[in-house]
């Protein structure tokens, strides 16, 4: 399975046996488990091909008795990639807001379709120092950010897509694992992972204005590019990267990818490249094998 890089840096591993997908070559070497998964069910290395039609989530259309086995079937097949399962999973509800949830022992292992409670309704984000703990968000070109702290033993996993980022979802995240776990930025690592890149991102004038009056000018100009089209470009994994370092996180800690979703329609779903039959997903467990 060939990926588009946007340069060479070896940024994640690609996994071709059992349902195919991407890790972190960061979260790998401080031996934590986890996965962004492709459009495929299975890949054929010989015929350099597989079966698309993965699907992790609902989408509008789907029918839902039709739909929740398939989905749980499939979660939990990966989920036991990395030696997790469902059981242990606390999953994001995501209605693009900045709120971040502290998982608890009673979160793990509530299975869709079954409504969330309350405190775990729009929420695009979850925290956890729980053991073993499995955490899971979607996107379709939203690009999710994982977070590591080897000290506490605490991750988090958060979906980073135009609100969050302008909300800063990534530093509420980490200022929840400082509150909760006495996390310290200094020594966590972040992996903003695959997602939508710059060029493919066009915008409308009303973006600049979002994040000139959240972010400042400078900033707005930073991550913000009117290209030739007269339209504007946001530079979601730069606006991320600027709120991880901005957080704590030292650079050196900070992995970004170079994969993008709408350019590697064919082999992810993308929204923004008319390919979202169904959404990435981004799993990561409290384990540390290293």
């Amino acid at each position: 399975m060939e990926l588009k890089y946007s340069d060479d840096k070896k940024i994640f591993t690609v996994h071709r046996k059992g349902i195919p997908y991407l890790s972190s070559c960061m979260l790998d070497s401080l031996g934590v488990p986890n996965l962004f998964s492709t459009r495929f069910v299975n890949w054929d290395e010989e015929k350099n091909e597989g079966a698309e039609g993965l699907r992790t989530t609902l989408m509008a259309g789907d029918d839902i008795s039709e739909a929740a086995p398939v989905i749980q079937d499939i979660r939990d097949r990966l989920a036991r990639q990395l030696g997790s399962s469902l059981d242990f999973e606390c999953v994001t509800d995501q209605k693009h807001t900045s709120f971040v949830h502290v998982a608890a022992e009673n979160d793990l292992g509530i299975r869709w379709p079954r409504r969330l409670p309350l405190h775990r309704q729009y929420v695009d984000g979850v925290v956890t120092d729980l053991p073993d703990a499995l955490l899971t968000v979607f996107g379709g070109d939203c690009p999710p950010v994982y977070l590591a702290d080897p000290v506490r033993k605490a991750v988090g996993l958060v979906h980073a897509g135009r609100k969050g980022t302008l909300g800063r979802i990534p530093a509420v995240a980490i200022a929840r694992m400082i509150v909760n776990f006495g996390c310290d930025p200094a020594d966590m690592y972040a992996v903003i992972g695959p997602g939508i890149c710059v060029d493919c991102y066009e915008m409308g004038d009303e973006i600049y204005d979002e994040f000139e009056e959240r972010w400042g000018h400078d900033d707005a100009e930073r991550i913000l590019k009117r290209y030739p089209s007269g339209r504007y470009h946001l530079d979601l994994r730069e606006a991320n990267r600027m709120t991880l370092l901005r957080a704590g996180v030292p650079e050196d800690h900070i992995s970004v990818s170079n994969v993008c979703t709408a350019c590697n329609a064919d082999k992810l779903y993308s929204y923004r490249a008319g390919r979202l039959e169904n959404e990435g997903t981004a799993m990561i467990v409290n384990r540390w094998e290293k």
